[in-house]
């Protein structure tokens, strides 16, 4: 194999699939880049065996052929390389050679044959999204997936492709986020799908924004055990997470019918400013609601810390004393775009919904967040 091709387009292409090589792996071959070169085509390929990213770029061919290469030495060295032509070929024992105008470097790969083969299951269905709407909903849901290993449902996004709805659904068991698209239209194919973070989180990376600016499809291929996201030149092919997702409509109240208004900046700030004397653990702070106006307090008995600040606010319902984790509060407002945020709440013990004073049209954003009983610490 031989190829010539310019710095910033290969080391483009290679942190493209970077965030799929593992980076601890009994199975070496694992921590390698497949080159597979025809014609004028070079396609890269890594994969952890769950997750695998493909992406192809031009390059001037001058032999076919292919070679696994060791992910972090090549992008290393191609990082550090400036923005020249890379002379790049493989011999017969599997090193391969990196040439310069004023440079030589070799680096020992393995044959094609010993890479895995990626074997794609027939999906059950396609359908297409707009690139722009898919990353914000992945976007504004990916904040409140699990890392608990030991409830892997929530491991993920939940994928819901219905007749008339798109619905991304992610939570942890304290935070719940919901988002659908409206618009969204699949007569002929539908399926749910829990999608693993990592497979999300590559996807979002491989999302340029150039494909966003233009809004250009991407194509979802599912079935029951896998997902392939297809866009431009690069693929990404994920096993999804196979367990049943919680009924989450059973923990969205339906009944909260006091409405407290507020600006985000203001309470962003301030839950910033006094979640500083929190405690370390609980991140516990109160919110005390009264007429048109919101008092948040936090304190930490251990170092006999404490502060309160008071922002207006708009409610015109019974006074309510509620606490909550600051962390999650803090994870919510800044995913939530308007100016001003509507907090739906019943009492004490009950969730409280989050919306955007207006929603996007077609859109339906919702993020739910459970309260933490008050103690005296």
């Amino acid at each position: 194999m031989r190829f010539i091709v310019q710095q910033t387009v290969l080391l483009g292409a290679l942190h493209k699939i970077i965030g799929v090589i593992p980076a601890k792996t009994t199975i070496s071959i694992l921590s390698s880049f497949l080159f597979e070169l025809n014609n004028d085509n070079l396609k890269i390929t890594g994969t952890d065996l769950e997750i695998s990213v493909s992406t192809s770029i031009d390059v001037n061919g001058q032999e076919d052929g292919s070679i696994a290469i060791p992910a972090k030495i090549i992008l290393e060295i191609v990082r550090e390389l400036p923005d020249i032509p890379l002379d790049i070929s493989s011999e017969e024992d599997s090193r391969v050679s990196i040439i310069t105008e004023k440079g030589l470097y070799r680096i020992s790969g393995d044959s094609k044959d010993d890479f895995p083969n990626i074997i794609v299951e027939d999906s059950e269905g396609s359908t297409e999204m707009d690139s722009a709407k898919l990353h914000r909903m992945i976007t504004k849901t990916m904040f409140a997936v699990s890392t608990d290993e030991l409830r892997t449902a929530l491991m993920g996004v939940y994928f819901q492709i219905m007749e008339d709805e798109f619905k991304l659904v992610s939570t942890d068991g304290h935070r719940l986020v919901k988002i659908v698209d409206k618009n969204f239209r699949s007569p002929s194919f539908q399926i749910n799908v829990i999608v693993p973070t990592k497979a999300l989180n590559i996807l979002l990376r491989n999302m340029e924004a150039s494909l966003i600016e233009a809004n250009e499809k991407i194509n979802l291929q599912l079935s029951e055990n896998h997902v392939i996201f297809t866009f431009g030149r690069s693929s990404i092919y994920s096993k999804t997470i196979e367990a049943k997702y919680p009924k989450y409509e059973n923990v969205i109240p339906l009944d909260n019918d006091k409405r407290l208004l507020v600006n985000r900046d203001s309470l962003i700030a301030s839950v910033r400013r006094v979640s500083i004397f929190s405690n370390s653990i609980t991140h516990q702070m109160r919110f005390i609601i009264s007429q048109n106006k919101l008092e948040i307090r936090s304190e930490d008995l251990e170092f006999g810390g404490e502060a309160k600040e008071e922002i207006p606010a708009d409610y015109n319902s019974d006074d309510l004393e509620i606490g909550y984790n600051s962390y999650y509060i803090l994870d919510i407002l800044k995913n939530i775009d308007t100016d001003e945020v509507v907090i739906m709440l019943k009492n004490a013990t009950s969730a409280a919904i989050f919306y955007p004073i207006t929603q996007i049209a077609g859109e339906d954003l919702m993020m739910l967040v459970m309260p933490i009983r008050l103690v005296d610490e």
